[in-house]
């Protein structure tokens, strides 16, 4: 019994990476460059608009009532600062205040609360955008030449007086840490004509500061499944600051899966026009093309992202199904297993390189593909069908069967798991259960000719003729240029004694199929029926 065709048609599936952030670009100037930090007392809104912005989704805030909390902080911080010049001092007895006496804390989270002001203020923790976010009210307090700067996924703060320039970096309680440490981030890369154009490691304004909240915002709705509210802020992102690749990247995932796929494409090529090293933007334009079979630029657009990122599995993964997709299952196999390599914990690069496996005729490497993809992700209800096909071909039909409920547990009106559940009891000789299995697929799909003509040779093992005699005919007029449904109906009706309908249906299936194997024997069947009608 070969299912292996059922194999080559299982679905498989791109991933596209929505830019899911741990730092994103979230910053501001809030003030212009100046020589000395006391002198320049124009006011920003920083504060304010940030708890403007929370309170969309906090509407209990009492916004004064944070801004007192920052004037306290900010106050304090004043004190301790005294007469204190030197931005080095500065920055220190900032950093000791925020991160050692008030003990704010860095964490590793893309949630509202994480980026949220007053989320920071009430639990003192914050990823690298809301504690951006804080430190940079606090210089606002202060009057301090201090700005948010922007590189891909990431932000950090700069003291920029004009004569004193040093960065900041938040996520490391305020160590230093130089531009070149983020120009060749793996996948995050920043191309010299970015910076050139000042899309990355400039100081940001006002502006470019709210945009890159309501980005944050978009991608945290994005993720929660807000679609409608997650493309409304990332197009307000944009209106403000319209030269961050990586808010065109994220609104191209977000029209991707609003299914529009043009003004997706768009997004992902201006995101790659503003930052051509930028990873993400060509593997989800890859990740697109291939939804749209266009395979051969999906290929090339994962090879550049790997060029870029050499050490992304998702990748490998996706290139290794495109490779799939153009029939180079050698390549397919290759591209999986460096994904594997990179993440050994990769359940689903595992089921597609079984899969793989098993076109190629290895069957034993695509069994230890299928269980370990099992071991690892033991939900993926396709690997439980997949092995379950494996064990039918293979004869393992109790193995066969066990996997195959497994499935039909996870997915129980799929009618193709009946089948195959089918084949595999009447492989090992339940004919009543095989039985069983084709009634419930009919039930599910009643359209399929071939599904009835099986049934229709199960139950004349049952000797229920008249009942596969009406399988029979309901397969040929689904279907009537299947040669062996006419041959079993003629072996029905040779039984029931309809001599006249037996040749007939012998006749056609020998027109249908002039090389039959047996088409001799069919040929003096139909002399001997001839014979004994004179």
């Amino acid at each position: 019994m070969d299912l292996s065709i059922n194999m080559r048609t299982s679905k498989l599936f791109f991933i596209t990476a929505s830019i899911v952030f741990i730092c994103l670009p979230v910053s501001a100037d809030v003030l212009q460059p100046n020589t000395s930090w006391e002198i320049d007392t124009h006011e920003t809104n920083l504060a304010r608009t940030a708890l403007e912005i929370a309170q969309e989704f906090y509407p209990e805030i009492d916004i004064d009532g944070y801004l007192k909390k920052l004037d306290g902080m900010v106050n304090n911080i004043r004190i301790g600062l005294g007469d204190e010049r030197e931005p080095e001092q500065i920055i220190k007895t900032i950093n000791r205040v925020v991160f050692h006496e008030l003990q704010f804390q860095y964490v590793q989270k893309g949630d509202l609360d994480s980026i949220s002001l007053n989320r920071v203020l009430d639990t003192k923790i914050g990823n690298c955008v809301g504690l951006t976010i804080l430190y940079l009210c606090i210089a606002e307090g202060l009057h301090l030449p201090i700005y948010g700067v922007s590189v891909p996924e990431h932000v950090f703060l700069r003291y920029d007086d004009g004569d004193f320039r040093k960065n900041i970096e938040t996520g490391y309680e305020g160590m230093a840490t130089p531009d070149s440490y983020y120009v060749n981030m793996s996948g995050k890369r920043i191309s010299q004509a970015s910076i050139k154009n000042r899309h990355y490691l400039n100081n940001l304004t006002t502006n470019e500061v709210i945009a890159n909240i309501y980005l944050n915002r978009s991608i945290i709705q994005k993720e929660n499944g807000n679609i409608t509210a997650a493309l409304k802020d990332v197009n307000h992102a944009i209106e403000l600051h319209g030269n961050d690749a990586v808010a065109f990247c994220n609104r191209g995932v977000t029209y991707e899966k609003m299914k529009d796929t043009e003004q997706a494409l768009r997004d992902y090529n201006k995101a790659i026009e503003l930052n051509p090293d930028y990873a993400p933007a060509y593997f989800n334009r890859g990740s697109l093309y291939a939804t749209i079979r266009v395979f051969d630029k999906a290929i090339m657009d994962y090879s550049q992202a790997l060029s870029l990122d050499p050490n992304s599995p998702l990748s490998y993964y996706n290139r290794g199904i495109a490779f799939k997709m153009v029939d180079r299952i050698d390549l397919t196999i290759e591209d999986l297993g460096k994904a594997i390599s990179l993440d050994p914990k990769f359940g689903a690069a595992y089921a597609h390189r079984g899969l793989a496996y098993a076109e190629s005729g290895e069957q034993e490497k695509a069994l230890e593909d299928f269980t370990m993809g099992l071991e690892l992700d033991p939900g993926n209800k396709e690997i439980y069908m997949k092995r379950s096909i494996l064990h039918a071909d293979a004869q393992r039909f109790d193995d066969a069967i066990k996997d195959i409920t497994a499935f039909i547990e996870f997915s129980p009106d799929n009618a193709f798991a009946y089948y195959i559940r089918a084949k595999a009891h009447r492989g090992k000789g339940d004919i009543e259960k095989s039985l069983e299995d084709y009634n419930r697929m009919i039930e599910l799909n009643p359209r399929l000719a071939g599904v009835y003509f099986e049934r229709g040779q199960i139950k004349n093992q049952l000797e229920r003729t008249d009942e596969a005699l009406k399988d029979f005919n309901t397969s040929i007029e689904l279907f009537p240029y299947n040669p062996l449904a006419y041959l079993h109906r003629g072996n029905t009706f040779k039984k029931l004694g309809k001599i006249e309908n037996t040749l007939r249906d012998y006749m056609t299936y020998l027109k249908l199929n002039p090389n039959a194997p047996d088409g001799e024997e069919v040929k003096n069947a139909i002399e001997d029926l001839r014979n004994n009608l004179k």
